[in-house]
């Protein structure tokens, strides 16, 4: 069963996190069109820019999914290359633990292994605040 790191490595892989942070900037910074209805209604002296920049820097979940993609961005440029190999076999192929080991030519548990080395370290260093 694949667990919340799991996941964010899969749609990260895929490109669905990147899909994920747009739609969420869009939905957040759509313009909501409401009748003003009497004489007094309220005026904002922000411009369009700056109110869309406030809305999308006070949103959290969003935020978070930046973060995300921008700590698995520097992760997948200091690992290395076989790690790299095994989270691209895994996620952006669907490969199973066997086929990888057989493209890699090493055993099977091995490949696992390396791979939950990496999850354990984002775990404890990196993820605390990030995947919780």
């Amino acid at each position: 069963m694949a667990d919340r790191l799991d996941m964010l490595l899969s749609d990260y892989m895929t490109g669905m996190l990147q899909v994920k942070i747009n739609s969420r900037e869009r939905w957040i910074t759509r313009e909501k069109h409401e009748e003003r209805v009497g004489g007094s209604g309220t005026s904002s002296n922000t411009s369009p820019q700056e109110r869309r920049l406030l809305i999308i820097e006070s949103d959290s979940q969003l935020q978070k999914m930046i973060d995300q993609k921008q700590t698995l961005d520097e992760l997948m440029n200091t690992v290395s290359q076989e790690i790299k190999t095994i989270i691209v076999l895994r996620f952006r192929e669907k490969k199973q633990w066997w086929q990888i080991a057989t493209r890699l030519y090493i055993d099977e548990r091995t490949a696992r292994r390396k791979y939950d080395n990496l999850k354990g370290l984002l775990r404890n260093s990196l993820w605390t605040e990030l995947i919780g």
